[in-house]
């Protein structure tokens, strides 16, 4: 059962150590963190740098509000914050526990960091009890010396963590789930199949043997592939779902598919960006029916150079749904029965192996990143509760996949600059001289040289985790990599991407999920033919807020799911508070150290009051905490084991101990 608010403190305060430079003088916008201790920070937008909020000025504020604040000094030259007004709130809902006071219910958030209770009446308490768990909205906010008010809108089950998990990141997050009436009544208008009429206005690819690869769990598919050899070396043929031809601009639909802007996916449901009708049914791509779509029509070299392209809308039909399991069993395992069941599909699917590696060389080549990583994956209980935690890693299916797309992807963001067509690029800045710098210092630390040119190249960072013998070391290494590099975004002017070593890169291959391919294909579709009613134009000025709304709209799906997903993990040690296990030192901070427990990747923190066997001391560098008796060195990068002595499913926090 999650910790219930009032429970004892522990050694969990993160506030420290966690914050980037301080911001300058002047005015800033940012979003706010509270510290229980009643002061707070405001991390500044695009910098990161932050302002330090004293208790005055937090009155009010909650975790996640952004806000506008002026920066100056004291007179003792310390930076401080004053809040000028607050432009957005942060929290609409929480999740919350109930109790009686008085005549009167009182919600108080599960989340102390939110640090918020609301009055209920009783018409805004439906069937809501005193020790009810519940997800509450507020329905106007606290004021100093002055609690809020709320509504209660459902109740939960606090022994069902993965519910728990989910509808906490739904409430906290703001995220959409029902649809209006007259959204699912568009989307439900156009039947279930094709319109033949449509059908014979389009490329006739329905005979090519196009196939889907998707996970095991995906209901809509997006994209289908085939490859052939040519006499230039391949042609590769990306078939993506042409959701322009049903979610036309001004309809209710397409209002609501660029408010949600992205699906969101968690374990056990989807929330998707249009209705089921067309995301799981007409436009997805499933096997052996008509479906429309928009076609990237490739000619590659041997060595995997993109060398023409043609673009079109097209009707086709798959012909297998094929899973990355069952497509590497068959296309790289040779596994036969694998082989037996692709039976007579098999031959004209194997090209798509020598495209494959075509593009993988050529990735290489230009010095593209290709950190490994992976995702958690989760076994339920008919409860929910999490029985076992492992992290799945990609096979050469998945990146067969990925190469495709991609190349399809600069395909047509080359097409979209040749035909100066208004449209978001997919763009990934440079990292800054500032990040690069803080890297190298933290590999140095644990051991690993990396000396960058000062105009750094996508193939310096990528031969950094290349030179690392200790296998694992490898993934920490890729994480602070990572770090130095700013967010890819969406926005209108093209500068490139970075991390895949690209001039131009724009999102095309998944309009059934994420609306900046949808602006993509109608930009594609008004360049190929300018009267075409489902294409559309961009102007400059309308890309840039698209840009800002959709990346923000992006930066909302990913924290809901790394909340889920540190909930799970989190809910999953909290039964097993006092086992041991082995762990890697990722970050140092003056008040412990946070260790990465092995295969569960979530960090727990080891704190100072917890490192009872020696006095420590951090060293000159601040990298470690080295033990003045024993002399043991705690650095990034150190194994260890580690008790689990507290975990917050709530709060995503974990509390260790050093083994005796």
């Amino acid at each position: 059962m999650p910790g219930r608010p009032g429970a004892p403190k522990t050694a969990s305060t993160r506030t420290s150590g966690r914050h980037g430079a301080p911001a300058s003088r002047g005015i800033h916008e940012g979003v706010v963190s509270v510290h229980r201790s009643g002061f707070g920070f405001v991390r500044v937008d695009r910098t990161g740098d932050t302002v330090f909020l004293p208790p005055g000025q937090v009155a009010g504020l909650l975790t996640g509000d952004r806000v506008r604040v002026k920066v100056s000094h004291d007179n003792t030259g310390r930076a401080a914050g004053r809040v000028e007004d607050i432009l957005n709130r942060g929290v609409t809902a929480f999740l919350g526990t109930v109790e009686t006071q008085g005549r009167s219910l009182l919600v108080h958030s599960a989340d102390r960091r939110i640090a918020l209770s609301c009055h209920v009446s009783a018409a805004d308490a439906g069937s809501a009890q005193a020790g009810d768990w519940v997800i509450a909205r507020i329905l106007k906010y606290p004021t100093p010396g002055k609690a809020g008010t709320a509504r209660i809108e459902r109740r939960l089950d606090p022994d069902r963590p993965l519910e728990l998990a989910c509808e906490t990141a739904i409430a906290r997050h703001g995220l959409p789930v029902d649809f209006p009436p007259e959204v699912l009544a568009e989307a439900e208008r156009y039947g279930e199949q094709v319109d033949p009429q449509e059908s014979r206005h389009r490329v006739d690819l329905r005979e090519l043997p196009l196939v889907t690869i998707d996970g095991e769990d995906a209901r809509d598919f997006d994209d289908a592939v085939y490859a052939e050899p040519h006499e230039k070396g391949f042609r590769l043929i990306v078939a993506i779902a042409d959701v322009s031809h049903y979610v036309r601009p001004g309809t209710a639909l397409d209002a609501e598919a660029r408010k949600r802007g992205t699906s969101v996916y968690f374990p056990n449901r989807v929330l998707p960006m249009l209705p089921v009708a067309l995301s799981d049914r007409l436009c997805s791509l499933a096997p052996e029916v008509d479906r429309l779509c928009m076609v990237s029509d490739m000619i590659l070299t041997k060595d995997g150079q993109l060398r023409e392209a043609r673009h079109y809308a097209a009707v086709m039909r798959s012909h297998a749904r094929l899973t990355y399991a069952s497509a590497h069993a068959a296309l790289f395992a040779a596994e036969p029965a694998a082989i037996a069941r692709l039976g007579t599909l098999l031959p004209r699917l194997r090209p798509l192996v020598d495209v494959y590696r075509a593009l993988l060389k050529a990735r290489r080549r230009r010095g593209a990143l290709d950190l490994e990583g992976g995702e958690a994956k989760f076994v339920f209980d008919a409860a929910g509760r999490v029985r076992e935690v492992s992290t799945t890693s990609r096979n050469e299916a998945h990146k067969l996949i990925e190469e495709c797309m991609i190349c399809a992807n600069v395909a047509v963001a080359a097409e979209l600059r040749r035909t100066r067509s208004g449209a978001l690029f997919r763009v990934h800045a440079v990292p800054e001289a500032k990040k690069l710098d803080q890297m190298v210092n933290a590999l140095a630390g644990i051991g690993v040289e990396a000396r960058l040119p000062e105009s750094v190249t996508t193939r310096d960072l990528r031969a950094i985790p290349d030179r690392v013998g200790d296998a694992t070391l490898r993934g920490l290494v890729e994480q602070l990599v990572v770090r130095s590099m700013p967010q890819a975004l969406y926005q209108g002017e093209n500068i490139g991407h970075f991390g895949l070593a690209l001039p131009e890169y724009a999102h095309f291959t998944s309009p059934i999920r994420r609306y900046p391919d949808l602006v993509v294909h109608r930009a594609l579709r008004a360049s190929i033919d300018a009267r075409d009613p489902t294409g559309a134009r961009y102007e400059a000025p309308e890309l840039a807020l698209l840009g800002e709304q959709l990346s923000a709209l992006e930066r909302r799906a990913d924290e809901a799911d790394r909340y889920v997903d540190a909930f799970l993990k989190c809910s999953y040690l909290r039964e097993r508070v006092g086992q041991t296990f082995p762990g890697m030192i990722t970050s140092v901070v003056e008040f412990g150290c946070f260790v990465r427990l092995d295969g569960l990747w979530v960090d727990g923190l080891l704190h100072l009051d917890a490192l009872r066997d020696d006095e420590y001391r951090m060293d000159d560098r601040g990298t470690a905490w080295v033990g003045r008796r024993t002399r043991r060195r705690l650095e990034l990068g150190s194994h260890l084991r580690v008790i689990v002595t507290n975990a917050n499913p709530i709060e995503g926090l974990v509390d260790l101990e050093l083994t005796e």
